[in-house]
C-alpha cells in the first residue's frame, strides 16, 4: 500500500488515480496526524509526502517517524519555492524530492522505484 499524504484534495485524486491504474493499493490522508495512523499499518511501502500541511506537517511526520523507528521510503513533494531539500536529507527514509507541479509519470517511476513490494 502507498499512502498520499497532501491537504491539496485534488492532487491526491489525481496521485490516487495514477497509482491505483498502476497496480498500487492506496490510501490518502489530508494531514501528518491522520497519515501517522495509516503508516502503523504494515501494508504501508512507501509514501507520497507534502510538507505543508494543517495540524502535523510533513516535517514534524517526519520527525515522529524517525523517533519511532517507522523507516518505509519516502517521496516529498512542496509546492513552496524556498523548500529546503538539504534540510530533507537528514531523515534517510526521504529517498526523493519533487517541486509542484508535480509531473505524474516521474512521481509513479520514484514510486516504482523506491516503494517496498
Amino acid at each position: 500500500m502507498i499512502l498520499v499524504v497532501d491537504d491539496d484534495r485534488v492532487l491526491t485524486q489525481l496521485l490516487r488515480t495514477l497509482l491505483e491504474e498502476a497496480g498500487y493499493e492506496v490510501n490518502v490522508a489530508y494531514d501528518g496526524e491522520t497519515a501517522y495512523e495509516h503508516l502503523k499499518n504494515p501494508k504501508c511501502k512507501g509514501m507520497i509526502l507534502d510538507i505543508r500541511m494543517p495540524n502535523v506537517n510533513g516535517a514534524e511526520l517526519l520527525m515522529l517517524m524517525a523517533a519511532e523507528g517507522i523507516d518505509i521510503p519516502v517521496i516529498v513533494v512542496a509546492g513552496f519555492p524556498d523548500f529546503d531539500e538539504a534540510e530533507m536529507k537528514q531523515f534517510p527514509n526521504v529517498k526523493r524530492f519533487f517541486h509542484k507541479p508535480l509531473y505524474p509519470e516521474e512521481v509513479l517511476e520514484a514510486v516504482k522505484e523506491h516503494a517496498r513490494k
